[in-house]
C-alpha cells in the first residue's frame, strides 16, 4: 500500500500513523517540503503516471468511474504508453447508469478495453459494510463500496480520488472569500483499508506526487477560483473541468453524480446503524490549511 511518492503526503492521529484509537484522537495531515522545479499541470500528470509505474507490483488496474478525475488519470497513463486494465463497477437496478454510460463512452473514444463488474450495493451493505467500516475506519456509507472494489480487483488497484479542490468558508460573494484546502479522514480510510488487508495499491492518486498537487494549484482555473472569479461553489455545478482541460482540452462534458442518488433510503439506513454502533460518527475528521501552506512546501533548487 502506498499513500504517496516517498511519503511526501501523510496522515496521523496524535502523531500515530496506524489509525484512530479513540473518538478524541486528533486527525492531521502533512505535506512535506519539496525541493525541485514544478512543471505545468500536464507534464506533472505524466510524471506522476511514470512514478506510479515505478511502484506497481502487478497489473495496474484503474477503478474507472467515468468522472473527470478518472478520465484525466487514464489519459495520463495512456500518454506514457501504459494501457492499464480498466474496471467499471455497475450497480444493480441501473443505480449508476449515468456514470457507467460515460465510462464506457470514454473507453470507446480512447480505444481502451474495459471490464464491467456487477456490484450489488444492497447485498454489500447487508453483508460486508460493517466489517469493512471497522477495517477502514470509515463511517460514510457512500465511501465504503470503494473499499470492496479495491479488494476485488485482480492486480494493483489505482483510484483517482482526493484531488485538492478548495472550499470557500462562506457563500457570500459580495465579500472577498477565504479559501481553504481540506483533507478528509474518510479519504485516507481507503488507504487504511489497503493496509489492513495487506494489498499494494494507490487509493489517493491525485496526492501521489508533490509536483501534481502543486501544478494543479497553479492552474489558471485554480488561481481564478480562489480569487472569486467564478460565482458559486464546487459540487454539481463544479468548474473543475475547466482546470482539467488545461491539460486535456478534449475532456467530455458531464454533470457530476455519485451513483447513490437513487438509494439515499439505503445509505441513510446504514448511516443510522453505524451511528448506533460507534455511539456517534467518529470518523468524520478533517484538517484544513491555507492554500499558501501547501504552495510554500516547494523549495526552489
Amino acid at each position: 500500500m502506498y499513500t504517496s511518492e516517498n511519503n511526501w503526503y501523510s496522515w496521523s492521529y496524535n502523531d500515530r500513523v496506524f489509525g484512530r484509537q479513540t473518538g478524541t484522537d486528533k486527525f492531521t495531515t502533512c505535506f512535506t517540503s519539496y525541493t525541485g522545479n514544478v512543471s505545468n499541470f500536464k507534464n506533472e500528470l505524466l510524471k506522476s503516471a511514470k512514478s506510479t509505474m515505478d511502484h506497481v507490483t502487478s497489473t495496474p488496474v484503474i477503478l474507472f468511474s467515468g468522472g473527470s478525475d478518472s478520465e484525466i488519470m487514464l489519459r495520463s497513463f495512456l500518454d506514457i504508453g501504459v494501457v492499464p486494465k480498466i474496471v467499471i463497477a455497475r450497480y444493480e437496478n441501473d443505480y449508476n447508469l449515468y456514470d457507467v454510460s460515460y465510462a464506457v463512452t470514454i473507453c470507446s473514444i480512447l480505444n481502451v478495453p474495459y471490464t464491467i463488474i456487477d456490484f450489488n450495493l444492497q447485498k454489500f451493505y447487508e453483508n460486508d459494510a460493517e466489517q469493512i467500516s471497522e477495517l477502514a475506519q470509515i463511517d460514510r456509507p457512500n465511501a465504503l463500496p470503494y473499499c470492496k472494489l479495491l479488494e476485488l480487483v485482480d492486480g494493483f488497484p489505482i483510484m483517482g480520488a482526493s484531488d485538492l479542490s478548495p472550499w470557500r468558508t462562506n457563500d457570500d460573494y459580495t465579500q472577498k472569500g477565504t479559501w481553504l484546502i481540506r483533507c478528509w479522514e474518510h479519504d485516507i480510510g481507503w488507504s487504511k483499508f489497503l493496509r489492513a488487508i495487506d494489498k499494494p495499491g494507490i487509493a489517493e492518486w491525485f496526492k501521489w506526487t508533490p509536483g501534481l498537487v502543486l501544478s494543479y494549484m497553479r492552474t489558471e482555473w485554480f488561481t481564478k477560483l480562489v480569487n472569486d472569479a467564478y460565482y458559486g461553489k464546487l459540487g454539481a455545478n463544479s468548474t473543475k473541468l475547466i482546470g482539467y482541460r488545461e491539460a486535456y482540452p478534449d475532456l467530455i462534458e458531464r454533470k457530476k453524480q455519485t451513483g447513490f442518488e437513487k438509494i439515499e433510503f439505503l445509505t441513510n439506513e446504514v448511516e443510522l446503524f453505524l451511528k448506533k454502533k460507534y455511539n456517534g460518527l467518529p470518523y468524520r475528521g478533517y484538517y484544513d490549511r491555507s492554500i499558501n501552506d501547501i504552495l510554500n512546501t516547494e523549495k526552489q533548487l
